[in-house]
């Protein structure tokens, strides 16, 4: 782990227009001056890290130790290193995205949605939480809905009934064919079965991924493509660490 001091208050933000030659500069730089703090609560899935540990951010977990305190870690693409810090639980709640992982009562959760009010002119943030899936297929109702239908998706299974998707999930299969699932806050669970070269078109940061032949839930953090080919994009995930502890 890589510790990090108390974080800072004063913040400062800026806008670029992303050009070819901005992006060029950014993916090439080799040298930086590290920061004494690391803003680990502005980071989350999709953001480049700029400092000492230097790239994308591929997953941000955030385990609550107690009622007061949680544990924030946030895993670099490409890197063994990772960056962590005790925060409030407060913040934890107050900063949490629909990206990250909540280790909460021992259990893996994502966050569904998050609510932000202001009482009495005091910000509240409620943040509401679903269970990982399992990595193996639960039982499911064969339906076309996992294709269009991502997290946090709501749309009606019936003429009266309004229902949530909770998750997705890839799962590469043995025959060489590609399983994805959702489930929903009614219970329910839908999936359909496509090519396992088509997985690649429908995945999208949030999903869960199970390789082939493994029992490794892992999270989608993207979709790229490589030099040799370049025609051929391929999903981008990293596997959820391992639960200890309480």
């Amino acid at each position: 782990m890589f510790g990090m001091k108390e974080m800072i208050m004063r913040t400062t933000t800026r806008t670029h227009i992303l050009t070819p030659a901005l992006w060029r500069e950014l993916r090439s730089r080799r040298t930086h001056q590290p920061l004494a703090t690391d803003p680990l609560l502005f980071l989350s899935q999709g953001v480049f890290h700029d400092s000492s540990v230097q790239g994308f951010v591929a997953l941000r977990t955030i385990r609550e130790l107690n009622t007061t305190e949680a544990r924030a870690t946030v895993y670099i693409e490409g890197s063994e290193t990772s960056l962590s810090s005790n925060i409030s639980v407060t913040d934890a709640r107050l900063y949490a995205t629909a990206q990250d992982i909540i280790h909460q009562n021992g259990a893996y959760h994502s966050v569904v949605f998050k609510l932000i009010s202001y009482p009495e002119g005091v910000a509240v943030s409620e943040i509401y939480l679903w269970p990982i899936p399992p990595s193996a297929l639960p039982e499911t109702i064969e339906s076309d809905l996992p294709l269009s239908l991502s997290k946090g998706s709501a749309f009606y299974a019936s003429a009266t009934e309004e229902d949530i998707v909770m998750d997705r999930t890839i799962r590469m299969l043995e025959d060489g064919k590609t399983s994805i699932n959702i489930r929903t806050v009614e219970g329910q669970s839908y999936k359909t079965t496509v090519p396992a070269a088509e997985a690649s078109r429908y995945a999208m940061p949030g999903d869960y991924y199970v390789e082939r032949g493994s029992d490794e839930l892992s999270i989608v953090y993207g979709v790229t493509t490589l030099p040799e080919l370049p025609s051929s994009p391929i999903i981008k995930y990293t596997p959820l660490p391992a639960m200890t502890g309480p």
